[in-house]
């Protein structure tokens, strides 16, 4: 027995105080026909809207509990803002999982059903390749997933080799949980770039498990979240509450690959051509880049700008900031001036901020907050200009040799460097992009990173850490395999500078450490951004840490 349900209304509401959506108009039409109130709200885009092909959206679970369903409609309503457009719920005994639904590619609803059931978070950027071979025709990535994993099923696989095996052949960015028989799986793309936190153990002597893309949707209902594993597959039994796992034969291995590209002209090649099918991957009509004028942001506009030459740059930052003026310097520079959309941040504007990014990413930790603020207010931009997609440069400093720590790897030798390239992009989600999917989202605005792309990383971990931090006359120049890659699309002068780090270059660093020390917290008593932090959450942001 199951229930499958699409959202006809949702009036998005929210209070800062708390920051719960407030629940009020709630009408779901079931696929029977029948109407039910759920208690969620979402609202459907007009006509031309869906027209465009603009998908993201929450994805919630919970088995163990005869009411599953009610606490996943109020995981689902804390994840509203992931997902306007629609939310279905599948329900089977003890197990319920559900979505809310932004859609980009395709007009299915999901849960998806048939032999099981399937609910995805993110893009499968290879589905129409995929369809095509096997004779399938679908506008929408989820159906095609969805049939890759049920055709495993009827040829006599268990519900978790089937995933395997369906994730096995995608190029890219997902969370996904699906539901089959006894059996329940999540599974999450290897670098992370759709966040999943679940729970597992026994409520009441009962095995249990339960999962959302968001910490807040977990504790709403009185779990405690941990990350799920980049990369994971876990298959959970309903049964007994066993656990099995799987880890994909894929691009993110402690050891090095065995073919190494150490020709500067061959890694050129084989860059270039990953890179430029990564961003036309992730174009739509609807996407915008977030630009700050440094390499990894520029060389994405230049080659997108190939494909849209209209495609918006957005940047932030104080009148008066590093930013700000290099953004423009660089949007002039590759012949992009006009796309430029500046957004000049004020303090006060900062400060009404502060509280809405430490709900988006529970958090509290100044340097979360500091770089989470600048992207959270990109994206609120990007999205009252009509966007939904937003490209970052995310992943080409862990993946090419960024950061100055790099250099000293180096000098430990080119192994060590290896090393603690892999290691960052084993982390990256974690530390980086699970922060910049939260304040993103907080705007209904879908994060894309090409320089996680599959091919990309196959292709940057196949390169010589010797080509990522050059060495040269005592001097060292990181990322310069790509810095090499990006000449002839990007000028000298923006090819080869060093860039601030965000919350420097946009001065938000600056006005915590203003905000902090005229709410009366001392910067010689230390931690003071801290301090501040953790008071606007216990009052403004509705978060206790």
């Amino acid at each position: 027995m199951f229930l499958i349900c699409i959202v006809s209304t949702f009036f998005r509401t929210y209070l800062l105080s708390g920051q719960r959506p407030v629940l009020d108009c709630m009408v779901m039409h079931c696929l029977d026909g029948k109407i039910i109130n759920t208690g969620l709200r979402s609202c459907i885009p007009d006509r031309n809207d869906r027209k465009k092909g603009v998908i993201m959206c929450g994805i919630a679970g919970l088995f163990g509990t005869p009411d599953s369903n009610i606490d996943v409609k109020k995981m689902l309503a804390a994840l509203g803002h992931r997902g306007p457009d629609a939310c279905g719920i599948y329900t089977a005994g003890d197990l319920s999982i559900g979505n809310t639904l932004l859609k980009i590619t395709g007009d299915m609803p999901q849960p998806l059903t048939g032999i099981g059931a399937l609910v995805l978070n993110g893009e499968i950027f290879n589905f129409r390749e995929l369809a095509a071979e096997i004779g399938l025709k679908t506008d929408s990535d989820t159906e095609l997933l969805f049939s890759l994993i049920e055709t495993g099923v009827k040829e006599g696989s268990t519900p978790i080799n089937a995933v395997f095996s369906a994730l096995s052949k995608v190029n890219g960015d997902y969370a996904l949980a699906y539901a089959c028989g006894g059996e329940l799986v999540l599974a999450r793309d290897p670098s992370g770039v759709k966040p999943l936190f679940y729970c597992s153990g026994k409520e009441a002597e009962k095995p249990e498990i339960a999962f959302a893309s968001e910490k807040k949707a977990l504790t709403c209902i009185g779990r405690k979240a941990k990350p799920f594993p980049q990369g994971g597959i876990l298959g959970f039994n309903t049964e007994n509450g066993k656990i099995s796992e799987k880890t994909p034969e894929g691009y993110l291995k402690t050891k090095s690959p065995e073919k190494r590209i150490h020709a500067e002209k061959e890694a050129l090649f084989h860059l270039k051509a990953a890179l430029e099918k990564a961003v036309e991957l992730r174009l739509t009509p609807t996407a915008g880049i977030a630009f700050s004028g440094g390499i990894d942001s520029t060389f994405l506009a230049a080659l997108a700008k190939r494909i849209d030459p209209d495609i918006p740059l957005y940047a932030v930052g104080l009148p008066d900031s590093h930013d700000v003026a290099q953004a423009e310097s660089a949007a002039e520079a590759i012949g992009m001036k006009r796309n430029l959309k500046v957004h000049f941040l004020s303090p006060e504007e900062i400060e009404a901020a502060v509280p809405q990014v430490i709900y988006a990413t529970g958090s509290t930790d100044p340097m979360t907050v500091a770089i989470g603020l600048p992207l959270y207010i990109v994206a609120k931009t990007a999205r009252e200009d009509g966007k939904r997609v937003l490209l970052t440069g995310q992943g080409a400093d862990e993946l090419f040799g960024g950061y100055r720590r790099h250099e000293g790897f180096l000098e430990q030798g080119p192994d060590v460097l290896d090393r603690e390239i892999y290691s960052d992009l084993e982390s990256i989600s974690t530390i980086n992009l699970e922060r910049d999917d939260m304040v993103t989202m907080a705007n209904s605005v879908e994060l894309r990173v090409p320089f996680l792309d599959k091919e990309v990383i196959k292709t940057g971990l196949t390169i010589s850490p010797e080509l990522k931090v050059l060495k040269k006359d005592g001097l060292y120049t990181r990322k310069y395999i790509l810095r090499k890659a990006a000449e002839g699309l990007v000028s000298p002068e923006v090819l080869w500078k060093e860039k601030k780090a965000m919350q420097y270059g946009t001065g938000v660093q600056k006005v915590l450490d203003w905000l902090a020390r005229d709410s009366g917290f001392s910067k010689k008593q230390g931690n003071h951004i801290e301090k501040y932090l953790m008071q606007i959450a216990s009052e403004k942001a509705g978060i206790n840490e």
